[in-house]
């Protein structure tokens, strides 16, 4: 996939009491499964844990709550059909594993984003095998069923697109700036650094991310 605008917009939602309320959760759940992650060092966890799963929306819903950050009319527009292809790519492509039960992986799709960002923010690529140990390093998140299981499912959904759109969409907008020169990379830079902040609530600078995945930044 081509991206065909760049990150420097960050794209958020307009959120109602209850739908802040599940993501400031979910960020919670997320920053504890990172901390749980480096303080495991790469040790297994004990038995294997369900993965954090929804059933797909019939239409898309992040696409169109993303696209309200951009102007009216024709941007918004052309944000949210860059913002569809993004979740298509990555339902297709990232995670076709998934088409055929017709169902989201969340904690992948949590796993690409804090690869994404992270590897945007300190040169690194995002392949299969790190994909696959951030994954399993960020597992925890499954205790989150509590909060998971009672909320709509729609906010369950709209927090799975959010995630994976914007993972594909700093992938591809990274790979072009490392194209362009550095003015661009610092603009990809400083949109990862915001999602990873705004939507996760982590500080990149107390992490570093490399083939055995996350790690506490040396000193931190």
């Amino acid at each position: 996939m081509r991206a065909t605008a760049t990150a420097e917009r960050q794209p958020t939602q307009r959120q109602t009491p209850q739908e802040k309320a599940f993501a400031e959760a979910m960020a919670a759940g997320v920053r504890q499964a990172v901390i749980d992650a480096i303080v495991r060092n790469g040790r297994e966890m004990p038995g294997d844990r369900p993965a954090l799963t929804v059933e797909r929306a019939p239409v898309a819903i992040a696409p169109a709550q993303l696209a309200l950050a951009h102007p009216a009319g024709k941007p918004r527009d052309e944000a949210q059909q860059l913002y569809e292809r993004c979740l298509a790519y990555y339902r297709g492509t990232v995670r076709a594993q998934d088409e055929a039960r017709g169902i989201d992986d969340v904690g992948a799709a949590v796993a690409a984003f804090v690869g994404a960002n992270l590897c945007a923010l300190q040169g690194g690529t995002v392949t299969l095998p790190l994909l696959l140990k951030l994954e399993h390093q960020l597992a925890g998140i499954v205790r989150l069923s509590a909060d998971w299981d009672s909320a709509p499912a729609r906010d369950r959904q709209a927090y799975f697109e959010q995630m994976a759109v914007i993972a594909v969409l700093i992938t591809e907008t990274a790979a072009q700036a490392a194209r362009q020169g550095q003015v661009a990379v610092a603009n990809v830079q400083r949109a990862a650094r915001g999602y990873l902040q705004q939507l996760l609530g982590i500080d990149p600078d107390d992490l570093v991310i490399g083939p055995d995945g996350l790690a506490a930044r040396q000193g931190s």
